[in-house]
C-alpha cells in the first residue's frame, strides 16, 4: 500500500528522533502493511543493506514504535511476538494452521462491553483475534 506520509514524518510527528535504524524499521513495516514480523525477520529483511544492524537495536527500536502507538506487538502461543503497523485501528485474523496473522476490520467491535470483570475498571482498547483456517490452509 502506498502511505502518504514517510517513515521520517511519522518518526518525527511521534517525537522520535530520526535514525537510520528507525527509519529502515518503520519503512519495512509500512512497505509491507498488513504483514507481521518477528524481530529476527526484520533483521534478516535489513541485514543486507544495513549490515551492522544488531539484534539488541532491533528490539529496542520495536518497542520505541509500539510505545509511540505505530507499531503493535502481538503475541503468538510459543512465545514469538509479531510486529505490525498500527496506524489505524483494527484487528487480527490467525491461521490454525500456518501460523500467518491477517489485519481485518470487524464490525460491530466498537459496540462491545465487558459484563463481568474488575470493578471501575476504564477500557482503553479492544483487541479481537479470530481464529481459523485461511484460503491458502484450506486449499491445501
Amino acid at each position: 500500500m502506498v502511505h502518504a506520509v514517510s517513515a521520517e514524518g511519522l518518526l518525527r510527528e511521534h517525537g522520535l528522533r530520526v535514525t537510520p535504524q528507525r527509519q529502515a524499521i518503520l519503512q519495512l513495516l509500512l512497505d509491507e502493511e498488513g504483514h507481521h514480523w518477528s524481530a529476527e525477520q526484520v533483521r534478516a529483511r535489513l541485514l543486507p543493506t544495513m549490515p551492522g544492524l544488531a539484534r539488541g537495536t532491533i528490539y529496542k527500536v520495536l518497542e520505541e514504535l509500539v510505545r509511540a502507538g505505530l507499531c503493535e506487538e502481538l503475541p503468538t502461543p510459543d512465545n514469538l511476538a509479531l510486529y505490525g503497523l498500527r496506524l489505524t485501528p483494527h484487528h487480527h485474523f490467525v491461521c490454525t494452521s500456518c501460523g500467518r496473522w491477517f489485519d481485518v476490520e470487524a464490525q460491530g467491535a466498537e459496540t462491545l462491553t465487558m459484563v463481568l470483570g474488575p470493578a471501575d475498571a476504564r477500557v482503553d482498547d479492544v483487541a479481537i483475534v479470530f481464529r481459523g483456517r485461511c484460503h491458502d490452509c484450506q486449499a491445501s
